[in-house]
């Protein structure tokens, strides 16, 4: 949302130069972070289908009678990755579908297995580039730094929320348009040209992308972890145990699996269970191998969160220790939840990835047009950076800057380092020219 740089006098002046100098450096350190976080977001929407086409083999099987106990499918595939504890077991309601067990590869990466459940036999297993679901969902989510990766994605996010704000102040329209500034000028040509057709789209999709951002900051390490969960912990806004939004262990059975020497869940009278108490989808067992004590969290997989329901199940003798639904879930987990649903792109059914796709696209387009619009606008000589503003900050703008520093500690933390950054750059600039000692 690049704005032009007119002269404008007095405060507005400075105003708009100090909006377009922070627009232009949250541009240089968003860019590459919307690019990746689009490609490889598209690339997990459609990954699912990706591996239905190419590995049809391993995804479908043939009805045969009867199923084989679960347990003995999972044990199949515990066979083939000796050593390795299960992740995640998927048990399809699709009678063409196999159960897929994942795993995690030495990486950190997760790998799939798939089970016939009619004749209990391995079917093969998808593993690094053959398994997209895996790779890219992890790369949108910072691995492979972990923690470090996060915090990186974390820090972009911010800066598309200040791009975002300073890209809008810069557009919005002072010239008597009106609503006629959401309409690109296709025959205005050069600079005003590349600017109109950055500006309107950005200004389109501007609230769907602090939608996006808003929904991915509840799974990042810091914010996600050290702002959002103390928050809803204080005022009592958890989504309940059962739903599996976090490692839930309990005392209860503890002693009781430990002595009787079951290391594994009894998956199949675990399903059992789940099926009478109506969970009729398909089902997701999280934590299936975990320690002695340890709940077995179980999922049934909706389009939305809504029309979820969870149980949490004790290890050794598979019976409920609790059960929820979204009647249970509080207001701020509710929205987090929804959120989630938006973010993932099943909220909108089957044309939620064509909707997100075309929101990936959409950012593309803006970080390329914003990359024309800066190169036809820059000095020939120089970046074009904007230059500092001359007058102090107003206090409004003070006001909401600390706003979005105690909300964002780590935008706080970004701005102050490349604060100090920009400082050290001048005064070596100023040393140079022998102008300070």
């Amino acid at each position: 949302m690049a704005g032009q740089a007119k002269a404008v006098p007095g405060a507005q002046g400075d105003l708009r130069r100090r909006a377009w100098r922070w627009h232009f450096l949250a541009a240089v350190l968003v860019i590459p972070f919307v690019l990746w976080q689009s490609a490889t977001g598209v690339l997990y929407l459609w990954s699912e289908h990706w591996v239905d086409h190419r590995h049809a083999q391993l995804r479908f099987v043939e009805p045969r009678g009867e199923r084989v106990s679960l347990d003995a499918q999972v044990q199949a595939a515990r066979e083939f990755h000796a050593g390795k504890p299960v992740g995640a077991v998927r048990v399809s309601s699709d009678p063409l579908r196999s159960t897929q067990v994942l795993f995690t590869d030495a990486r950190g990466l997760p790998l799939a297995t798939f089970v016939d459940p009619y004749r209990g036999v391995l079917l093969g297993n998808l593993e690094g580039s053959a398994w997209p679901v895996g790779w890219s969902r992890s790369l949108h989510g910072g691995w492979p730094l972990g923690d470090a990766g996060s915090w990186l994605l974390e820090i972009g996010a911010c800066w598309t929320i200040v791009m975002v704000l300073s890209g809008l102040y810069l557009w919005w329209p002072r010239d008597g348009r009106g609503l006629r500034a959401l309409v690109p000028r296709l025959r205005s040509g050069g600079w005003t040209f590349w600017r109109d057709l950055h500006a309107c789209v950005a200004v389109w999709f501007a609230l769907l992308i602090v939608l996006f951002l808003c929904t991915a900051m509840p799974w990042t390490s810091f914010w996600g972890g050290h702002v959002l969960r103390p928050a809803m912990q204080a005022l009592d806004q958890q989504a309940p145990r059962a739903a599996g939004f976090a490692p839930v262990f309990t005392g209860e059975g503890a002693h009781h699996g430990a002595a009787h020497g079951n290391p594994h869940a009894n998956l199949q009278a675990m399903l059992d269970v789940a099926r009478g108490d109506g969970l009729d989808g398909d089902l997701l067992f999280l934590m299936v191998d975990g320690p002695p004590g340890s709940a077995v969290s179980v999922r049934e997989v909706k389009a939305r969160s809504s029309q979820e329901r969870y149980l949490l199940m004790e290890r050794a003798a598979s019976k409920v220790l609790e059960r929820a639904d979204w009647a249970g879930f509080p207001l701020m987990a509710k929205a987090v939840a929804t959120g989630v649903d938006i973010h993932e792109a099943s909220y909108f059914g089957r044309v939620g990835p064509w909707v997100n796709t075309t929101f990936a696209l959409a950012l593309a387009w803006l970080c390329l047009t914003g990359v024309l619009s800066w190169w036809k606008r820059k000095p020939a000589t120089s970046l074009g950076v904007p230059p500092r503003a001359r007058t102090a900050w107003p206090w409004w703008l003070r006001i909401g800057a600390a706003l979005m520093f105690l909300l964002l500690p780590l935008l706080a933390l970004s701005a102050a380092l490349l604060w100090i950054l920009e400082a050290t750059w001048a005064r070596v600039g100023q040393w140079k020219r022998g102008e300070w000692t």
